[in-house]
């Protein structure tokens, strides 16, 4: 129920400058669409393990397709509801303002201390992020940091 929002690569570098260097982090692209956020990530950080989840068929068969060729990269079919987030370091979505009060409800009871949600484009209502982050796109693109 949400339009296919594309994150284009000036958006997945500045998401890979706010990972941690740390080795094995664990990083979910919650709405992944194409996996165009995520299969960049992949190739720069293979020591990290990165999912994607996305609920409309056909794109998560076309973004599975695109990553096959990378092992640290899996896209899942199924809704980012049912997806528990405390295995994840790092959680991105680019989703719509709708969902953005239900969602931080779920990163606030599931993510761990320490760990980062990033949403491209649209901010928590009511919720002060730790960190905005310019990508300098010509869309204007900003990513709202919160810290958990």
């Amino acid at each position: 129920q949400v339009p296919l929002y594309l994150s284009n690569r000036q958006t997945a570098g500045a998401l890979l400058r706010l990972l941690p260097e740390r080795e094995g982090i664990r990083v979910a692209d919650l709405g992944a669409g194409l996996g165009s956020v995520l299969r960049p990530l992949a190739l720069a950080r293979p020591d990290a393990r990165l999912v994607g989840v996305e609920n409309a068929p056909l794109t998560w068969l076309a973004g599975r397709f695109l990553a096959l060729a990378l092992p640290n990269c899996e896209l899942r079919w199924g809704s980012l509801w049912r997806t528990p987030l405390h295995e994840f370091d790092v959680v991105y979505a680019f989703l719509s303002p709708v969902p953005m009060p239900a969602l931080w409800e779920k990163v606030a009871a599931e993510m761990a201390p320490g760990s980062l949600f990033v949403s491209n484009s649209f901010p928590v209502p009511g919720v002060a992020p730790t960190l905005v982050v310019d990508v300098g796109d010509g869309r204007g693109t900003q990513l709202y940091c919160y810290r958990r």
